[in-house]
């Protein structure tokens, strides 16, 4: 009884995996709201845990086999083996859901209230009225995300500006 029921688990946890592996492919919608400074990096640990799946359902689907053809000795090995690589398994996911998410939270959008003349940005639902709800475009920029700035002077507000040094 033991024996059927573990068989019964084993397969299983295979058709959870085949089912996580279709489902993983979703991610792939996220990643181009990703900063191309690490969409790379977070594709390239998108597809290493997608051949972890593969990797579990093969280990599964030979666990059990082996469990079919009572082969408990070889099959408790691959228990093991399954279990170690399950962890790391867990553990690179997490890291994958992490990394896509702080990403996509440090992306800018929707509507930003504006000024039209010195392009101040409000903050959240800040008082209109209130000076303090009001912060520059790089203060705004550089609370929201992990942007950093460097300035310098465009063409046409250099000519401006500057027009003994524009050239």
């Amino acid at each position: 009884m033991q024996h059927n029921l573990s068989f019964a688990m084993i397969l299983i946890g295979a058709v959870v995996m085949l089912f996580n592996l279709v489902k993983a492919r979703e991610l792939n919608i996220l990643t181009p709201f990703i900063p191309a400074r690490c969409r790379t990096e977070i594709i390239r640990s998108l597809r290493l845990h997608r051949r972890l799946m593969f990797f579990f359902l093969l280990g599964y689907c030979v666990v059990a086999g082996l469990f079919f053809f009572d082969l408990p000795f070889v099959g408790e090995l691959l228990v093991g083996l399954v279990f170690l690589f399950g962890a790391i398994f867990v553990l690179l996911g997490l890291h994958i859901q992490t990394r896509m998410l702080l990403e996509i939270k440090n992306t800018l959008h929707g509507l930003l209230p504006i000024c039209s003349s010195c392009k101040k940005i409000r903050n959240g639902d800040g008082d209109p009225r209130d000076p303090d709800s009001w912060s520059t475009v790089e203060k705004f920029i550089s609370a929201k995300t992990s942007a950093d700035f460097t300035h310098s002077i465009c063409p046409d507000c250099l000519k401006k500006l500057y027009p003994d040094l524009y050239q």
